[in-house]
């Protein structure tokens, strides 16, 4: 295994900071408001750090995060909450040791989607393709509670991007880059649903062919996870 984008106590400094740039960038963006969303690391073997409960996360400072074990509590010392979703990102660890960050947002085409009854799993673009995998939409789960964790536990096993019903998306990473450029692509992908949906006379789309498909998991390893 790679060596971790922050491998010791030493990176926490400069973890802190870059859950910060990740967390203004959601904001500004428009894939969060107010305390919506949260952010995590690993932070070498036995930690990871959270962005904390209840705080606008546009506006976050580098001491706000949260240092927390691999269950999800808080070291000796520290003095926020970390974020009311730490379980997600505790199962996500569990299950998948070779990710390293999980951005949960709330970008809001690709959530309008899951609102309608639309479903961006059929995969439209290769290049996102490329990137995300067929990206699938979980049932409504109540927020904040177990529901959410357990809904998540067999689905990100194999992929790196979800999209839960009326609720928001994960998008999962080897690096912190890496999980927000994911979120960047799936609400990229969302908005060309939505034009090209307004577009067609019959309002439906078509995805990719299968042998297009498998054209792309030949030649580039496409959609064959994280």
């Amino acid at each position: 295994m790679r060596q971790r984008e922050y491998s010791h106590n030493a990176d926490l400094t400069r973890a802190r900071r870059d859950l910060v740039e990740v967390c203004k960038r959601m904001y500004d963006r428009g894939y969060i408001v107010s305390g919506d969303g949260n952010v995590s690391v690993r932070v070498g073997e036995r930690r990871l750090l959270v962005t904390p409960s209840g705080k606008r996360k546009g506006f976050l400072k580098p001491e706000d995060m949260v240092l927390c074990d691999l269950a999800g509590t808080p070291v000796r010392g520290e003095k926020h909450v970390p974020s009311s979703e730490i379980a997600m990102h505790v199962t996500v660890y569990e299950e998948r040791p070779d990710i390293n960050a999980v951005v949960h947002a709330h970008p809001p085409i690709a959530i309008a989607h899951t609102v309608a009854g639309v479903s961006l799993a059929t995969p439209l673009m290769p290049e996102a393709y490329c990137e995300l995998g067929e990206v699938p939409t979980l049932p409504y789960s109540t927020p904040t509670t177990s529901e959410v964790p357990n809904a998540l536990r067999e689905p990100v096993k194999s992929c790196c991007a979800l999209i839960m019903q009326r609720h928001g998306s994960i998008t999962l990473g080897p690096t912190l880059a890496k999980a927000y450029d994911r979120l960047e692509i799936l609400e990229h992908v969302a908005k060309i649903s939505l034009m090209a949906r307004t577009l067609s006379p019959t309002g439906e789309v078509q995805g990719l062919k299968s042998e297009q498909l498998a054209k792309l998991q030949t030649f580039l390893g496409c959609g064959l996870g994280c």
